[in-house]
């Protein structure tokens, strides 16, 4: 369950960056538009694109843990617990700087 809550967390934040940038888009906001939107839309790009691999990594995990048989190694499930937190972290910072200063 943890698995699909993660990945249904990493749905909404890209269904909501593309309601953002087709908003965005729609009110004629692209990245020539000035350097603040150039890099916001850069690293929210970025960011996004991390969300996007982490939820293969989820589902990857997903799929290795159902495998009775031959579950995956403790070093496996570390490293793709720390690819999701690093993407947390991304946005920790990201989302400070771009939305709230």
């Amino acid at each position: 369950w943890f698995f699909a809550l993660a990945m249904l967390c990493g749905l909404g934040f890209a269904a909501g960056k593309a309601l953002e940038y087709g908003e965005k888009l729609h009110a004629g906001i692209t990245p020539t538009t000035n350097a603040f939107y150039m890099y916001y839309y850069v690293l929210t790009g970025v960011h996004a694109f991390h969300v996007v691999v982490g939820m293969c990594v989820l589902a990857f995990l997903w799929r290795a843990t159902r495998n009775t048989t031959r579950p995956p190694k403790t070093v496996t499930i570390e490293a793709c617990a720390s690819y999701w937190h690093m993407v947390d972290v991304l946005w920790i910072v990201l989302f400070p700087l771009l939305y709230l200063i």
